[in-house]
């Protein structure tokens, strides 16, 4: 499969949240390794989330703005040499159609939820079976600024989980995914009963857990160097525990809300703990941080 001698361009759109931005970073390290491409060029939407993949070791060069103009540039500046995954939605679908003999289309919606993360595009790019999972994360001393503040151990609780246009929307997502209000300050006091520091990583203007440290709005970078030094990273099903993952942070996300035949996490090798909505008590999700940390210091 090896393409030395082009460069290979991957066109992602707004519908690329920040979970999805990572698990790419992934897809792209065995792309890399499996079609050996003179450059990986990404196109992105420019938006806060997208600075989570500056200075990543798997990507050339990244650049910012509207699809059809990135396109127009790669084809300017590689012309035939330029190969061109657009991984937007419509492309995509029709790309898919027109491979049909490769993989039956209908068959990526169902990898999507029950293979590991980014297989299904690792199959649509007709890679072999991908064998590391883990998102790939490079940070630098800027991105540690806030974290340097702050007092140690501390423990970053993520407890929102993410913010819908369509309010019906987001209501539906936060009874899914959502721990209640009362488990989450419950927990805030035993965690520092136990001698950490709890702090609240959210976007601006979401609330934070009271009696945490309110850590909101930082950038993303900034908030995946808090995660970095974090004891462990408590959170929803939300795209911060890829970031815990690609910094190797141990981390609990409650609930978790798909079928115990779903571990998206288990791949990435990393300590995790899944916690299913019945057995989310918040003594037993305290438990289950202190294990985890515990094996970290074994």
């Amino acid at each position: 499969m090896r393409d030395g001698a082009s460069a290979h361009y991957f066109l992602v759109g707004e519908d690329y949240h920040l979970g999805d931005l990572l698990w790419l970073t992934a897809v792209l390290s065995e792309y890399r390794r499996q079609v050996q491409p003179r450059q990986v060029i990404v196109g992105c939407p420019d938006r806060p989330i997208s600075r989570i993949l500056e200075d990543n070791p798997v990507i050339d060069v990244l650049r910012y703005g509207e699809g059809r103009r990135l396109i127009a540039e790669a084809r300017a500046r590689s012309g035939r040499a330029a190969v061109v995954h657009d991984l937007r939605p419509w492309p995509l679908a029709v790309a898919m159609l027109r491979d049909w003999r490769h993989h039956w289309p209908w068959l990526y919606y169902r990898d999507l939820w029950l293979q590991e993360r980014g297989q299904w595009l690792a199959t649509f790019l007709h890679l072999e079976p991908m064998r590391h999972f883990r998102p790939v994360l490079a940070l630098n001393d800027d991105d540690r600024v806030a974290a340097r503040q702050l007092p140690r151990p501390y423990v970053a609780l993520a407890p929102h989980v993410g913010q819908y246009a369509v309010p019906l929307a987001g209501r539906l997502w936060r009874r899914i995914k959502g721990w209640e209000a009362a488990s989450w300050r419950r927990l805030v006091r035993l965690l520092r009963a136990e001698g950490y520091a709890p702090l609240t990583l959210a976007a601006a203007g979401q609330a934070p857990i009271p009696g945490t440290i309110p850590l909101l709005g930082l950038p993303i970078r900034q908030v995946a160097g808090v995660i970095e030094r974090a004891a462990a990273l408590i959170s929803g099903e939300s795209g911060l525990w890829f970031i815990a993952a690609a910094c190797g942070t141990p981390f609990v996300i409650v609930p978790w809300w798909l079928p115990r035949s779903v571990n998206w996490a288990a791949p990435m090798q990393v300590p995790h703990c899944l916690v299913y909505r019945q057995d989310a008590t918040v003594q037993g999700v305290l438990a289950r941080f202190r294990d985890l940390v515990e094996r970290e210091h074994v």
